[in-house]
């Protein structure tokens, strides 16, 4: 520190201070970098993660929902009632359609996760046409019985790949959010511990810069 005491005072109060505001610098641009990337974080989290779990989870909503409809349509007689169910059906097939869709779009840039998702609108694709082509004009036909076969054989293998995958999905989806609620965690503690760092610096360094004056 030689250098420092032969400077005059002028430079001695130029040092000092230059020193302290680039310890100012250093502690925002740290903030400003964590909380950036806290940001980043949370935004994946809420956008991405959550709400790919809670759309996966309103998906097997409306798909149960669609096979009770079902169901219920061959339990009743009066076409009325028929009428009641089958609108049901439709709503929530409509509902289903539009999450698959928003699903898509959200995570085409993850090859794996669309991929699933293209092989659930497939299953879902040939569960509606059988659906619609051939079990609903049976009920409406009065011939409930091969609507039955229909339903309890090839629709109702189909129902369970269905929940197969959206269960596979949503579990992911889950546990990236997780994953992603303690990286952002991670983050506020190594952003924490960089402002104590260098506060902690700055502070023995000014008590150093005034015992020299």
């Amino acid at each position: 520190m030689k250098w420092f005491l032969d400077l005059t005072m002028r430079g001695k109060l130029f040092a000092g201070f230059g020193l302290m505001i680039a310890f100012l610098a250093a502690v925002i641009a740290s903030a400003y970098l964590g909380i950036a990337a806290i940001q980043a974080s949370q935004k994946s989290l809420y956008q991405e993660d959550f709400a790919n779990a809670l759309d996966l989870l309103d998906l097997r909503s409306n798909q149960n929902g669609v096979r009770a409809a079902l169901l219920s349509m061959m339990s009743v007689t009066k076409r009325s009632d028929q009428e009641i169910w089958h609108q049901d059906v439709k709503e929530r097939s409509k509902e289903i359609a539009e999450t698959t869709q928003r699903l898509l779009e959200r995570n085409r840039s993850d090859p794996r996760l669309s991929g699933r998702l293209e092989d659930l609108k497939a299953v879902r694709e040939a569960f509606a046409q059988t659906r619609d082509t051939q079990i609903i004009p049976l009920i409406y036909a009065g011939k409930t019985e091969g609507a039955k076969e229909l339903a309890l054989g090839i629709q109702d293998e189909r129902y369970r790949k269905l929940r197969a995958i959206a269960q596979e999905l949503g579990k992911a989806a889950v546990e990236k959010a997780r994953a992603s609620v303690a990286e952002s965690e991670l983050k506020a503690r190594q952003t924490v511990r960089v402002f104590v760092i260098t506060g902690i610096t700055a502070t023995l360094l000014a008590v150093v810069m005034t015992l020299f004056l």
